[in-house]
């Protein structure tokens, strides 16, 4: 990654990573962790998400990206970590200490369905009638997770114009998920910085 120094962004979006030891092998340069019972021995500063990577075991995502900086705004990637009263998301959760992490348990399964559920129920417009049908993340998530129907309502009206105006980008924001892709895009890779959210939560 290039030198935090001379990125252009702004500090709060500037990526913060804990480095990886140079010799992990040695004393506190490595941690042990137990994923599904499962145990495996990583770098210090390892998010979670990287070590199921490393064991082989799939967790679903939206935000993150291997190019860009960890965000943790989706939580489809949410775990079980032990000892933790509630679910943590993987993708932002570096290991600096032994646990024990569940990947695939009914209350983690319930929590991915809910967002689903939820990022499902601010898109308008339906699937077999879009473009990106059968080739959508979101839609491949909905399907694993058993998302059939709008449990939690659906968008009937578009409240966005289509802006088709860059010959090599459409912006459809009654797609937007609200990963920040896009916006991290912009502002880490191109440094050029004209995308943002604006307001929390349900209002974002």
């Amino acid at each position: 990654m290039e030198d935090k120094k001379s990125l252009r962004a702004p500090v709060s979006q500037k990526p913060h990573v804990i480095p990886k030891p140079e010799h992990p092998e040695y004393l506190g340069g490595s941690i042990t962790v137990e994923i599904n019972e499962k145990k495996i021995t990583v770098p210090f500063g390892t998010t979670i998400l990287e070590a199921c990577k490393q064991a082989q075991i799939h967790i679903p995502t939206l935000c993150h990206h291997e190019d860009l900086c960890v965000a943790g705004v989706c939580r489809v990637c949410v775990v079980e970590v032990e000892g933790m009263r509630t679910l943590q998301a993987s993708c932002a959760f570096p290991i600096t200490a032994p646990i024990k992490i569940k990947t695939t348990t009914n209350a983690v399964r319930k929590a991915r369905k809910h967002i689903i559920d939820l990022l499902i129920s601010e898109h308008y417009g339906e699937c077999y009638s879009c473009f990106r049908n059968n080739n959508c993340e979101l839609q491949s998530l909905a399907k694993e997770y058993g998302v059939d129907h709008y449990n939690f309502g659906h968008v009937t009206q578009p409240r966005f114009e289509v802006d088709n105006s860059s010959y090599s980008v459409v912006r459809d924001m009654d797609k937007c998920v609200l990963c920040k892709r896009c916006v991290r895009t912009c502002i880490d890779l191109q440094e050029v910085g004209v995308l943002e959210a604006i307001d929390r939560g349900h209002r974002t």
